[in-house]
């Protein structure tokens, strides 16, 4: 069979500017924030006519951190605990033989040949290869079985702010970074560690969003934000 060449048609602007601490699916964090850029040539208004009557999408990109030059035939699920194995064409890992993801979003809002969109799972610079309408009437079945991912996961940890994090994170807040406090409380509830970690209450873990360092520790199930601070350059 023939081969495929794919160009991206936009590139994702994202909160989340490191793959540590992305939630490992849509719309579990409505906090997360992305534009959607469309790039030359397809950066037309006219391709996106009539878009905005649509409340969500899809969103059809590379995961373009994640290629290997190899791929597996099974993959470690974090819903089973990262030491189970499924089929790589029975989970949405991100290590695929074609690292193709698809994601369905919210549309916030047009703005010429951008689109902002509300809860996503995409990594700052994301390509996007296409865009397609979410269509309720076939794209949501309430009767489809799915397996050990079959309802949405909670929030397992309760996240709390040392002394002082929750001054400099509204210092940091700005309308290029909405709801900052918000999205890393939600980010860090649904546990970002990998699912084979024991408890480990003495270790700093961290992160980046809108490109600052988060930096947290975590005992049990309740995790304390200790920094929030910009990048060193």
């Amino acid at each position: 069979m023939d081969g495929f060449e794919f160009s991206a048609i936009g590139q994702m602007r994202s909160c989340y500017t490191d793959k540590f601490g992305i939630p490992r699916q849509p719309g579990l964090v409505k906090s997360a924030t992305a534009t959607l850029e469309l790039l030359p040539p397809y950066n037309q208004p006219e391709a996106l006519r009539g878009i905005e009557e649509f409340s969500h999408l899809w969103i059809v990109f590379v995961f373009h951190r994640s290629a290997r030059d190899q791929w597996k035939a099974t993959v470690r699920p974090p819903r089973l605990g990262g030491n189970e194995r499924v089929g790589v064409f029975a989970s949405r890992s991100n290590f695929r033989p074609n690292p193709i993801g698809l994601s369905v979003v919210e549309l916030l809002k047009v703005e010429g040949t951008q689109l902002l969109l509300g809860g996503g799972d995409f990594l700052d610079g994301t390509p996007v290869l296409d865009i397609k309408p979410y269509l309720p009437y076939s794209d949501s079945l309430p009767d489809a079985r799915g397996a050990f991912a079959n309802a949405a996961p909670a929030p397992v940890n309760t996240v709390g702010f040392a002394a002082g994090i929750e001054a400099r994170i509204a210092q940091l807040e700005s309308a290029k970074r909405p709801a900052l406090r918000q999205l890393i409380a939600d980010m860090l509830s649904y546990n970002p560690r990998p699912a084979y970690r024991t408890d480990d209450p003495g270790r700093v873990f961290g992160t980046t969003v809108f490109g600052l360092d988060v930096k947290w520790t975590q005992s049990g199930n309740h995790v304390t934000v200790v920094a929030v601070e910009r990048q060193e350059r």
